[in-house]
């Protein structure tokens, strides 16, 4: 039998973070954006995420975005600098990455076997896995 399980994976930008005896807790700020009326995308709100850990391992010193998947575990609302009232989502993260650190697509691949152009440069690497 497959467990039950309800997980999320945000990536957003990160505004905070303060450790603490038991763990670590960020604040994790997702832009909300749509298309306006001359068709070009713009913000129109942010979603928080109020994200706890009891690991405080790694380093986010000059980290500005960061991708947490972990469990929903329930909602907060909040007075804003402005006086009106903000909602943030609680995340109890499983894993934490730095949004630099995760290469996807070509960028990922490049990073491990550099385009070549035949004739030029260094010979192509026979280790490639195709």
């Amino acid at each position: 039998m497959i467990p039950n399980k309800a997980e999320v994976t945000v990536t957003g930008w990160l505004n905070d973070v303060k450790d603490f005896d038991w763990g670590r807790a960020l604040k994790v700020a997702v832009d909300v954006r749509k298309k306006n009326h001359q068709d070009e995308w713009e913000t129109v709100d942010k979603t928080v995420y109020d994200v706890t850990t009891d690991d405080k391992s790694g380093n986010f010193d000059g980290v500005k975005q960061v991708t947490v998947t972990g469990r929903i575990t329930g909602t907060n609302v909040f007075q804003k600098r402005d006086g009106s009232s903000g909602f943030s989502v609680k995340v109890r993260a499983e894993n934490i990455v730095a949004a630099d650190e995760q290469k996807t697509g070509h960028a990922a691949v490049n990073a491990v076997w550099p385009t070549v152009i035949p004739g030029q440069g260094k010979p192509s690497d026979e280790s490639a896995p195709f």
